[in-house]
């Protein structure tokens, strides 16, 4: 596949990418030099040591030391992202989320790690099958982080106090209006965006945050035609979004193309990220098969990718978003196809197997 890289792993990290089984988020830490991944199934977090350079020109990854994060309170955990080198925040389907210590690499692969906090939502108990989380740092002391509440349709909004262990001061209901299946989310590079995948209505809402939020608020942007919108990422010149479609075998890439990202917009190209054969292994329904979670590489603009089949693959950033090599009408083609077939299939599927 053209842009994808061959990474190396010591024997360590490549026994725990074996056994991993279905991955869902995955993020880099704040340096790049670490990479955590969800074992959903396996109720445990990964998070390798991880080096990546350009030679000539050429991305090379390599995947040294690796611990595992076992800890009881991880119940599906789906997302996560890290608050500083040492602290995860983890977002368990079927729990609560966690602010969780990181070990030290030399814990070996059954490192635990108490939790440091619970982020209870508040009184109101707004935290309801948590999916995916996005935090930034708002000062030396405080962290805005978010929550996509997966079953509920709701982003909430917590304020974590570093000083006092994370601590959660305050909470509140962000976004709701037209969301169904908030899956992923992330926060745009100069802050100013906010990207919220859905899974139910096949695309990603964009939020220019310059104008506030609030749960009645309108989406500025839309994002059309990914069929399973699951990880989502803004690429560092802030000029493509990259959206994991779970669904196929893609990450659909949308061009700015403007002073912002208001409006709607379809997919410039279809990102191929794994073989056919590949995805028609982790197959197992119609909204499954494809790529979950995606982050990418600051320093050397590479990105990861995690699914079942194929728990993790790397790829040339600067080759994913070549555009011209995806005519327009063929990318519109095939989108009604894969939308009309994914309407078709879960359909089917929903009678064989109703709620």
């Amino acid at each position: 596949m053209s842009g994808a890289i061959q990474y190396n792993a010591t024997d360590a990290a490549q026994r725990v990418i074996d056994g991993l089984g279905r991955t869902e988020d995955v993020q880099f830490s704040p340096t790049q030099r670490r990479l955590a991944v969800a074992g959903f199934h396996a109720n445990r977090i990964a998070v390798f040591d991880v080096e990546i350079a350009r030679v000539a020109g050429e991305p090379r990854v390599a995947l040294n030391e690796v611990v595992e994060i076992d800890s009881a309170t991880l119940k599906g955990p789906h997302g996560l992202c890290f608050l500083d080198e040492d602290t995860l925040v983890v977002a368990n389907r079927e729990g609560s989320v966690e602010v969780l210590a990181v070990p030290a690499p030399d814990a070996g692969s059954d490192g635990g790690a108490a939790p440091r906090r619970t982020v209870l939502g508040g009184a109101s108990g707004q935290i309801v099958t948590p999916g995916s989380v996005a935090a930034r740092v708002l000062d030396d002391d405080t962290i805005e982080l978010l929550v996509c509440n997966n079953y509920v349709n709701s982003v909430t909004r917590h304020v974590l106090d570093r000083r006092r262990g994370f601590v959660a001061t305050s909470d509140g209901l962000l976004l709701q209006r037209r969301l169904e299946v908030p899956d992923g989310i992330c926060f745009s590079p100069d802050s100013r965006w906010i990207a919220v995948s859905n899974h139910s209505t096949h695309s990603v809402l964009l939020y220019d945050r310059s104008r506030g939020l609030g749960p009645d608020r309108e989406p500025d942007g839309v994002l059309q035609d990914a069929v399973g919108a699951h990880g989502v990422r803004f690429t560092f010149d802030q000029e493509f979004i990259l959206v994991a479609d779970a669904a196929a075998r893609y990450v659909n890439v949308y061009k700015k193309e403007g002073e912002t990202w208001g409006g709607t917009r379809d997919p410039v190209r279809l990102f191929e990220v794994m073989s056919p054969a590949m995805f028609a292994r982790g197959r197992f329904n119609p909204q499954e098969g494809g790529p979950k979670g995606i982050d990418i590489s600051k320093d050397t603009n590479v990105l990861v990718t995690t699914c079942e089949s194929q728990t993790l693959a790397f790829f040339d950033v600067d080759e994913v978003v070549r555009v011209a090599e995806a005519p327009e009408g063929r990318v519109k083609r095939y989108l009604q196809w894969r939308l009309s077939e994914a309407m078709f299939n879960r359909l089917g599927y929903l009678a064989r197997f109703p709620a």
